[in-house]
C-alpha cells in the first residue's frame, strides 16, 4: 500500500485561460509531467503513478478540453497547448521537469522540449506520432470530425465501437473507462487531433537536445512508424511493453520499470 505522502491527490492550477485539473503524487524536484493521449484524461495515468518507484513529484495533467480541465474555444494549435502546460507548471511552482507523453502527449512533449529547453530535463515518448505530410493530411481528414451527441444515442455506440476496434484485446472495463472520457471530450477530440496533424513532428524532433526514452507496444496504433522514431533518436533506449494503446493503464508495471531504468541512467550520467 502506498504511504500517505505518495498517494494521488487532485488539484487545480489557475492559468490565464481557465483552470487545469491535475493528479499529483508528492515528491522531489524535478517533477515528471504526464501528458495523456486523445481522448482520455489524467485518470489513465493512475495505475502508472501508483506503480512508479521514483523520488520525483509526479503530475498528471488533464489537457484543456479533457477530464476536469477548462474547455477551450476554436481550434488551438500545438503551441497553444504547450503554453497551457508550461503555465500549469508555473502555477504549481514547478521549475524544471521531465515529460512523459503518450500519443498526443508525446507530440506536446517534443514541442515543449524544443520551446523550453532550459525547463525540460528529458522526454519519454509513449507511441510517438511521426507522420509524413501525406499521412498528416489523411489523419486530419479522418479524425477531426466530432462524434457529437445525437438524440437517438447512437453516438454512444459509435464511441464504443471506435475504442473497441483499435483495442480488441483490452479489458472491457478499461474500454468503458476510456469511452466515458471520450464522451466528455467530444469537442476536444477533434481539437487535439487537428493540432497533432498540423505539427511537423519529425522536423521539430531534430531540434530536441534532451535525453529521450522511446516506448511502444506491438499493438500500438503508431507501432508501424517506430522505425522513424528510432532514426530520429538513434541513441534513445527503447522500451517495449504490453498494453496496446493503453500502456500506462493496461501495463503500468512494464512502463514503470522502463521509466525507472531510464531515470537511473540519467542520474548516473549526470553524476559522472
Amino acid at each position: 500500500m502506498s504511504s500517505p505522502s505518495r498517494r494521488i491527490h487532485k488539484t487545480y492550477a489557475d492559468i490565464a485561460d481557465g483552470q487545469v485539473h491535475c493528479r499529483i503524487v508528492s515528491g522531489a524536484a524535478p517533477a515528471i509531467l504526464f501528458l495523456h493521449q486523445t481522448a482520455t484524461s489524467s485518470r489513465s495515468y493512475e495505475p502508472l503513478l501508483d506503480a512508479l518507484d521514483v523520488p520525483n513529484q509526479l503530475v498528471a495533467v488533464d489537457l484543456p478540453g479533457f477530464g476536469e480541465s477548462f474547455d477551450p474555444p476554436g481550434m488551438p494549435d500545438i503551441q497553444t497547448y504547450a503554453g497551457w502546460i508550461v503555465e500549469t507548471a508555473d502555477a504549481l511552482g514547478i521549475g524544471q521537469f521531465h515529460i512523459f507523453g503518450h500519443h498526443t502527449g508525446a507530440s506536446l512533449a517534443i514541442e515543449i522540449a524544443v520551446r523550453h529547453p532550459d525547463r525540460t530535463r528529458s522526454i519519454m515518448l509513449e507511441g510517438p506520432v511521426f507522420m509524413t505530410d501525406g499521412e498528416r493530411a489523411e489523419f486530419a481528414a479522418g479524425y477531426t470530425k466530432p462524434i457529437a451527441p445525437v438524440r437517438d444515442g447512437s453516438h454512444l455506440l459509435e464511441n464504443w465501437n471506435y475504442a473497441a476496434r483499435y483495442n480488441p484485446d483490452c479489458d472491457v472495463t478499461l474500454i468503458h473507462q476510456e469511452v466515458v472520457a471520450m464522451l466528455r471530450a467530444w469537442r476536444a477530440r477533434p481539437q487535439a487531433y487537428g493540432a497533432v496533424a498540423a505539427q511537423d513532428a519529425m522536423t521539430l524532433a531534430q531540434q530536441v537536445t534532451q535525453p529521450v526514452l522511446l516506448l511502444t507496444s506491438p499493438d500500438d496504433f503508431f507501432y508501424p512508424t517506430m522505425d522513424r522514431a528510432r532514426a530520429l533518436f538513434p541513441d534513445a533506449p527503447v522500451g517495449v511493453t504490453g498494453g496496446g494503446n493503453f500502456q500506462p493503464s493496461a501495463d503500468p508495471e512494464g512502463v514503470a520499470r522502463a521509466v525507472e531504468a531510464f531515470l537511473v541512467r540519467l542520474r548516473d550520467v549526470e553524476a559522472a
